[in-house]
């Protein structure tokens, strides 16, 4: 009977406490910006220490340059072939091509008269009986060869001497600039090998140590952004109704004695896991809402640091 009557005394003290008011808590927090690994490659020199405050643009880490150091200069070598294309083309042929092409021709216009003369000899001659049909065929196929090749070295003169047609050029002016642009994508390839800041922050941290064989996404670096913090809390779903984007807001940051100034610019449309720190026992079976502000004042503030939001009235806003 006296553990009977103990028990009914814990369950009316328990019944009798006053119900937690439910609160949103959270952090002050900075935008994270993670660099990541172009490439798998060897990691070959670190230019910086982790918890250093960097700047944009400055040097963080060097991956292994070598294998596309060597692309690079295959592609410009590529480049400098079709420049000397592009040129010949443009420029035309060369006295020397010229005079090789006039020296063909009458070649060929001295070797087109001798074999019309054989031609008719070996009429003549057929004509008497004194030659087969077998040499007046072979007489008029060197002909017909040798009347053939004139032509084709006529044209090839002609060609030489008007030189390269507007779409030819046009052609070799097109496969140039693919050139170029794929030497450019090449020399994109081999900056971006240099791991530098994308923005001024601190670094805060560097997974990876000189010497390693990192693949290609791993996170290299990740730089706290520099720029003003804003709080990320949890708001419990009972306050869900009174809170808008751009409602005027208070938090009380851990440390302070005066709470920030802020504005909401963001509450998630769903619920979320209750965060550990509002695992209050009687708040176990509420939503919670991941909700952030943007604060004033703040910029000198670390991050991490705790941080509630206030209820109440502020500029006649409801907080």
């Amino acid at each position: 009977m006296r553990n009977i009557g103990i028990s009914l005394c814990c369950l009316l003290l328990l019944a009798c406490q006053p119900e937690l008011e439910p609160v949103a808590l959270g952090t002050l927090e900075r935008e994270r910006v993670v660099l990541r690994a172009p490439v798998t490659e060897l990691i070959s020199a670190i230019k910086v220490s982790k918890g250093q405050p960097v700047q944009a643009g400055q040097l963080l880490l060097q991956l292994d340059s070598r294998s596309q150091q060597l692309k690079v200069s295959q592609q410009q070598a590529e480049v400098r072939r079709w420049q000397a294309m592009l040129a010949e083309q443009r420029n035309g042929s060369r006295p020397e091509q010229l005079a090789g092409a006039e020296a063909e021709v009458r070649r060929l216009t001295a070797a087109v008269l001798l074999a019309r003369q054989q031609l008719k000899r070996q009429q003549q001659l057929r004509g008497r009986g004194l030659s087969s049909q077998a040499e007046l065929d072979n007489a008029s196929a060197l002909l017909k060869n040798n009347v053939a090749a004139l032509a084709v070295a006529e044209q090839q003169q002609l060609q030489l001497q008007h030189g390269s047609r507007a779409e030819v050029l046009q052609q070799a002016e097109a496969a140039l600039e693919v050139q170029q642009q794929l030497l450019a994508q090449e020399k994109k390839k081999l900056q971006d090998l240099s791991i530098t800041a994308s923005r001024a922050g601190l670094l805060e941290d560097l997974p990876y140590y000189a010497g390693e064989r990192v693949m290609q996404g791993a996170s290299l670096a990740i730089i706290a952004a520099d720029s003003a913090p804003f709080a990320r809390v949890y708001l419990p779903q009972a306050y869900l109704t009174q809170f808008q984007l751009g409602t005027a807001v208070q938090v009380l940051v851990e440390g302070r004695p005066e709470p920030l100034r802020g504005r909401i610019r963001y509450i998630a449309p769903t619920a979320s896991f209750t965060p550990y720190y509002g695992l209050q026992q009687s708040e176990r079976a509420r939503l919670m809402f991941l909700t952030e502000i943007e604060l004033t004042d703040a910029a000198k503030l670390p991050t991490g640091i705790a941080v509630q939001l206030l209820t109440g009235q502020i500029d006649g806003t409801r907080s």
